[in-house]
């Protein structure tokens, strides 16, 4: 077993021991098991999900993991069971997001307003996958 804490700056979302987790991140999806080697690398937009089971998770936005032999630390700006997504929500946020995009003047418009996008879009596909 593995210990998995997914905490935001509102506190702390998830702590449980579990067989295995997924993880969306920058260079692609990973897979941590006990004993996992030490790692740290950037999280992505993307599902979180348990001992297989794509039902049982959490939608997170853009952070940080640390992975140690014993515990999986995963520091998200949000996370969201998978029922408590607004679909309608995250569709208004990518809407609006191409929307600024399209009129965004600067480098760090443009930047922030990727960032939402992503997000967003990332939101909506959970909720897709976990139908």
């Amino acid at each position: 077993m593995v210990k998995v804490e997914i905490a935001t700056p509102k506190g702390l979302a998830f702590s449980r021991e579990v067989n295995s987790v997924n993880i969306p991140t920058i260079e692609g999806e990973i897979g941590v098991l006990e004993k996992h080697m030490y790692l740290m690398t950037l999280l992505k937009p993307g599902l979180v999900y348990f001992d297989g089971d794509e039902k049982n998770g959490y939608a997170v936005s853009w952070g940080v993991v640390d992975v140690t032999p014993e515990r999986v630390l995963i520091l998200s700006e949000e996370a969201h069971q998978i029922g408590d997504i607004d679909p309608g929500q995250a569709k208004q946020e990518f809407e609006e997001a191409m929307r600024k995009l399209a009129t965004a003047q600067t480098m760090e418009e443009i930047k922030e307003w990727e960032r939402i996008k992503e997000k967003a879009q990332a939101f909506l596909q959970v909720v897709e996958r976990t139908r």
